[in-house]
């Protein structure tokens, strides 16, 4: 009896480190990784005041300083976004930039002044910069106004696979405006005019899903210019 209790150990422990054995190193079953988070792009903000194109109205006088005026922007909430930049050019010359968690800012500017603008949506997985706009500070201009920034408007024709771009120039002069147009297709330059007088390009080849940005320079013969872009995803 003593040797088949003896046996019956033997087999006993021999099962069992066949069993560890087989574990793969006595770690166990390693527990699968955690997915990373899906982050998302901030949208990007429409500005709606001041109105694009047009003299502003909406502005308060700066008793302290006759040269300026407040002036009210304000802009759409953006799905994803934490802040928004607020970015004031007078030609290609950044005068204002500040972040706003709230829908408005008020900024002192210079009486008499064209100037463009656009909004950069923020968050913590990155920024997506908005379409520009342009308007005029009320007062007696020193020289030429600087023209508007061209409204631009991007079509896609997916019957055909062709893009249409077209925009709107405007001058407080009511000056002649010619353009240098370039159109991005994400970092490829695929088109690019100097001196062009029309307001719109021939149509241009698409592909889904892809990034396009146009770029439009108004150019006045004082000298004075303003610069607008756009960009817009290719439907799928």
């Amino acid at each position: 009896m003593k040797k088949i209790k003896s046996i019956t150990g033997i087999l006993y422990f021999a099962i069992l480190a066949l069993m560890v054995a087989c574990g793969g190193g006595g770690g166990g079953e390693q527990p699968a990784p955690e997915p990373e988070p899906n982050g998302d792009l901030p949208v990007k903000s429409i500005g709606t005041l001041p109105v694009n194109g047009e003299p502003c109205s909406d502005y308060e006088e700066v008793t302290s300083d006759a040269s300026k005026v407040s002036i009210t922007f304000k802009w759409n909430a953006a799905q994803y976004t934490q802040s928004y930049e607020l970015t004031i050019l007078e030609g290609t010359t950044e005068v204002s930039n500040g972040s706003y968690t709230v829908l408005e800012a008020k900024v002192q500017l210079d009486r008499g002044k064209t100037y463009t603008w656009y909004l950069t949506s923020v968050n913590d997985d990155g920024q997506t910069k908005g379409d520009t706009y342009s308007f005029t500070t009320p007062g007696t201009p020193i020289g030429n106004y600087a023209p508007y920034a061209a409204q631009i408007t991007i079509g896609f024709d997916t019957g055909t696979m062709e893009m249409s771009v077209n925009w709107i120039g405007g001058d407080e002069d009511a000056d002649v405006l010619t353009y240098d147009v370039k159109v991005w297709e994400n970092d490829i330059i695929l088109m690019e005019e100097v001196d062009y007088t029309s307001d719109s390009l021939p149509l241009i080849s698409f592909i889904s899903g892809e990034s396009y940005t146009v770029e439009v320079v108004s150019k006045d013969s004082s000298g004075n210019y303003s610069v607008s872009t756009v960009s817009e995803t290719a439907p799928e």
